[in-house]
């Protein structure tokens, strides 16, 4: 599920990076370290286990589509496992891309997940997006779109918009998700819309639990002069 795509020359920030992004404006998500790539021993690190690891690089967009993600890594040994294993993966799919870091972060729990995305579109402006989230993104299609900024009405109208908000609705006895503080989220990626070197920013997925919502995934992407 995407909004149409930004023209005109940009790059994208590092993952580590965009989480840094999301700080400055108030967006929960998961603790993050960062490691180089060559480690040979396993490191003390500053969350418990299991933990998921993925290919540190502003060259990489999409990280699980060249096998730069591990996701459940149980102990430190299996961590200096998982990394040779992205060390491999990546330059198999892409022969030119070499992995100096890689980021870890744990493995987070919630009630469901959903998709929050910005961009510039090229002919409209600024849009913000909310749809289902992670593998479903692509499977369902169910989105809702606005003009950013947004408000928390706005935001509110967005969720009631989504087909598949049911599942953090209590549906069928399963328990609720804090749908104020998804909305707290699209508000705040909205309002990159008064800052026009962000083109593109995206969090796939939010985690959503009963209280508040991580974002443990980040896509940003800024114009060439920025």
């Amino acid at each position: 599920t995407k909004i149409p795509l930004t023209r005109g020359t940009s790059r994208l920030l590092d993952e580590n990076a965009a989480y840094k992004l999301f700080d400055g404006i108030a967006i929960p998500r998961a603790p993050t370290t960062v490691l180089a790539s060559n480690i040979s021993q396993a490191p003390i690190l500053p969350f418990p286990y299991p933990v998921a690891v993925k290919a540190l690089s502003a060259k990489i967009a999409h990280k699980s589509d060249v096998g730069g993600v591990m996701l459940n890594i149980a102990d430190g040994d299996s961590l200096l496992s998982a990394i040779r294993q992205i060390n491999k993966s990546v330059p198999e799919y892409q022969p030119d891309r070499r992995v100096d870091r890689v980021l870890v972060q744990p493995m987070i729990a919630g009630i469901g997940e959903v998709l929050v995305g910005y961009r510039i579109d090229a002919d409209v402006g600024p849009l913000i997006m909310l749809a289902a989230g992670g593998v479903h993104a692509e499977i369902y299609r169910d989105r809702s779109l606005r003009l950013a900024p947004v408000d928390l009405a706005e935001a509110r109208r967005m969720i009631a918009e989504l087909r598949s908000i049911k599942m953090l609705q209590g549906h069928r006895g399963r328990a609720e998700g804090d749908l104020e503080a998804v909305a707290k989220t699209i508000v705040a990626l909205s309002e990159l819309a008064r800052r026009p070197e962000i083109l593109e920013a995206e969090i796939n997925p939010l985690i959503v639990q009963a209280d508040g919502v991580v974002a443990v995934d980040a896509l940003v992407k800024v114009s060439e002069t920025a």
